[in-house]
């Protein structure tokens, strides 16, 4: 009962952290139209970056504001370079989808070659402190990851409802030509979800590389992961990167846990497919939102 106990914990932590990066995708989504395959390498790059300087000496909190200035850097350029003009003729969408597969790619590689191959732990200030479950120990970054991915989904709740801004992505997500003919900046606010996915990500990354091995080829699994769980809960319902987040890390813990590493790393694929087959519009379908034309 304990393991279960102690499974069961670890499993909601780790998918409050997938939470945050179906978020980051789900909310892209809404906003753009993009199905932004880069996400996941988003979250590797702050990982990494914070992982490196910390390993270097640096500090955690300096490692955690330089990595957010350089992903915010690559996130208002690529919603310059590929969004905005994606709005402006509307028809390749398409290829701006593949475009991202593109940038996960050159993300990797630039990873790889200037933070290097090495695979790394990352040290968060909580990572010596524990919870003693019998003979389990939980670590505090379990616990910081579930307290902070709680924080800011309950920010972008107030955020997406409450602020003018929010509310102009909820009419762009429903109906664009709508939106743009009520005087919604179309593409600013595109730039706008851009940022969002960049902030999520970072944060995304420095909570999740301190339980994950962090090197330059984590991005697609974590990619892989968010999109099962914004898949989950639906791609067009933010809200259900929560549940789809919980649902992914509890599979993959307990499959961890009772079975082995190979199936707990079929879980979020399989996943993809059985949503896919059985529920494509996801288990928040339903709920009144419309679909967006782009």
């Amino acid at each position: 009962m304990t393991e279960l106990l102690y499974f069961t914990i670890i499993g909601l932590c780790i998918g409050g952290g997938y939470a945050l990066v179906a978020l980051g995708i789900s909310t892209l989504f809404n906003g753009t139209g993009v199905l932004n395959f880069a996400q996941g390498d988003i979250v590797m790059v702050a990982a990494l970056f914070v992982a490196v300087r910390t390993t270097g000496g640096g500090g955690y909190l300096a490692g955690f504001l330089e990595a957010t200035a350089v992903v915010l850097v690559a996130s208002v350029l690529l919603g310059l370079l590929f969004v905005r003009p994606a709005i402006a003729r509307r028809r390749d969408i398409d290829l701006i989808i593949v475009g991202t597969i593109g940038v996960s790619t050159v993300l990797a590689n630039l990873a790889n070659n200037v933070l290097g191959s090495e695979t790394y732990r990352l040290t968060s200030p909580v990572t010596a402190q524990a919870i003693r479950l019998e003979s389990f120990s939980i670590s505090f970054d379990y616990i910081a990851i579930l307290l902070a991915a709680g924080l800011l989904m309950a920010a972008f709740f107030v955020f997406y409802k409450r602020t003018d801004i929010g509310l102009q992505m909820r009419a762009m997500s429903a109906d664009v030509d709508a939106a743009r003919l009520s005087g919604v900046q179309i593409a600013r606010l595109t730039v706008v979800g851009w940022v969002f996915a960049g902030i999520v990500g970072v944060f995304a990354g420095v909570l999740l590389g301190t339980v994950l091995l962090v090197s330059a080829s984590m991005g697609v699994a974590l990619t892989i992961s968010g999109f099962a769980a914004a898949m989950i809960g639906g791609l067009r319902h933010p809200y259900g990167a929560v549940v789809g987040g919980v649902i992914i890390g509890l599979a993959e813990n307990y499959a961890a846990g009772y079975l082995n590493t190979a199936t707990r790393q079929a879980i979020a694929p399989l996943i993809i497919m059985a949503v896919l087959l059985v529920l494509p519009q996801g288990i928040l379908a339903g709920r009144g939102i419309k679909a967006r034309v782009v």
